[in-house]
């Protein structure tokens, strides 16, 4: 009995002097987009936008407004493409088309302020407006992180 104890003794004590042993001091490395290759970065993001339309779609349609639903998103690359439906009434495309050209810069800087982590990622965003009596495009809105410096830089960011 006497060796058993003094056999799970040595046994403890040679475990915790393991222990006790100087560690190297742990280093962290964080993936930062330099130390990425442009092709991984590349597909990061399209990871990235496939699971982002995967999970979006699976809430569509949704309203918008008393005049708009978005009912889809798809994805071309690393652009991420939303459709929204316009109830246009008695308006024709063409008369539609006119008061979202003068909106378009308005839904550009909502596009800056609302998806800012996928464009400062190089994720670009599109926005297809569509008729509701025609379904034929009456706008699009295309926006990249170099077309948002100028809301960005008003947040002082």
């Amino acid at each position: 009995m006497k060796k058993t104890v003094t056999l799970a003794l040595s046994v403890l004590f040679m475990q915790v002097s393991l222990y006790a042993l100087p560690l190297e001091k742990f280093q962290p490395k964080l993936q930062v987009g330099s130390e990425l290759s442009p092709d991984k970065l590349k597909e990061q993001n399209l990871n990235v936008v496939q699971k982002a339309v995967e999970g979006i779609r699976e809430t569509l349609p949704q309203k918008v407004d008393d005049f708009t639903n978005i009912v889809a998103i798809d994805s071309n690359g690393t652009k991420l493409i939303y459709t929204f439906e316009v109830q246009s009434g008695p308006q024709s495309d063409e008369a539609m088309r006119q008061k979202g050209e003068k909106m378009a810069p308005r839904i550009k800087e909502g596009i800056c302020m609302t998806s800012k982590r996928f464009l400062q990622a190089d994720i670009s965003i599109k926005y297809r407006y569509i008729s509701s009596a025609t379904q034929k495009e009456i706008l699009s809105v295309d926006v990249d992180k170099y077309q948002c410096d100028d809301a960005w830089s008003g947040l002082g960011h």
